[in-house]
């Protein structure tokens, strides 16, 4: 249900602004993933009526212009490679160590954050926010080389030309660092807006790790009702039923300033 509450939070904000709405599916971590949600994922979008602009954009097919960007990055001395373990790391994670000024090592890739890094994100939804866990330094490529989600998602953003990214709140302080990653490419960043995430009663996000159930896609009507409700819009007159009736109301009747916290 959290991420249903997102996509729809997300789809609305886009189609009541007559923009477009994508789907990518960020598999740039083969380990973890869960190879039946290529095909849940899209299927739950559409029995809910949240279909997608174009074809479905996997984040695995950029591997090459992922390390271009690195290299870019390397060849302004904004990366440095780290050997550290998660025992030796500093504070919120980032590396205290001096394995920015040895050249003979081979680990994980990190980015140095320059000194005008921007402190605050003006939120579409939430206001003005501070950084409250920016690291100094932070990972772009593991150890074992796959591609960090900051580089992968910060880039991707770029090249294919997002005006606007709308997701949890939850990644507040990942837009941060990808907006420091824009800033050091000289390239301006999507506006953002961070919706509250779904919890349970003892203040957990829903997830798998957590327990949640899958959202039933049988009742798309009621899972409709039950998100937008969270998402504190307007309530659909009781005797609309149909999926595409509801998102035409929920979609003219759209209101950032209503978007608030409530309990599922």
């Amino acid at each position: 249900m959290g991420s249903l509450v997102t996509a729809l939070g997300s789809f609305l904000d886009a189609r009541a602004h007559r923009g477009e709405w994508y789907l990518r599916i960020d598999d740039i971590d083969p380990p973890r993933h869960d190879k039946s949600s290529f095909e849940s994922i899209p299927l739950c979008l559409e029995r809910h009526g949240l279909i997608w602009d174009g074809s479905i954009i996997l984040q695995s097919q950029r591997r090459e212009a992922h390390e271009n960007y690195l290299s870019k990055l390397r060849d302004n001395n904004y990366l440095f490679d780290c050997l550290c373990t998660r025992a030796t790391l500093g504070e919120f994670g980032a590396c205290f160590s001096n394995c920015r000024e040895r050249t003979d090592i081979e680990g994980s890739v990190r980015f140095h954050l320059p000194s005008n890094t921007p402190q605050t994100i003006n939120d579409l939804f939430l206001g003005e926010q501070r950084a409250e866990s920016l690291p100094e330094n932070f990972i772009v490529k593991r150890r074992d080389g796959l591609i960090a989600y900051q580089l992968a998602t910060a880039v991707d953003d770029l090249d294919e030309g997002y005006t606007h990214v709308i997701r949890g709140e939850d990644l507040l302080q990942s837009s941060l660092r990808q907006m420091v990653i824009h800033q050091t490419l000289g390239r301006p960043s999507p506006k953002y807006g961070h919706l509250a995430i779904v919890t349970d009663e003892a203040g957990n996000k829903l997830s798998k790790q957590t327990g949640a159930l899958a959202v039933d896609t049988e009742a798309p009507s009621a899972n409709l009702r039950h998100a937008l409700a969270f998402l504190g819009q307007p309530s659909p007159p009781t005797d609309m039923d149909c999926v595409s009736d509801i998102l035409h109301h929920a979609t003219i009747n759209w209101r950032r300033d209503a978007l608030n916290r409530k309990s599922l």
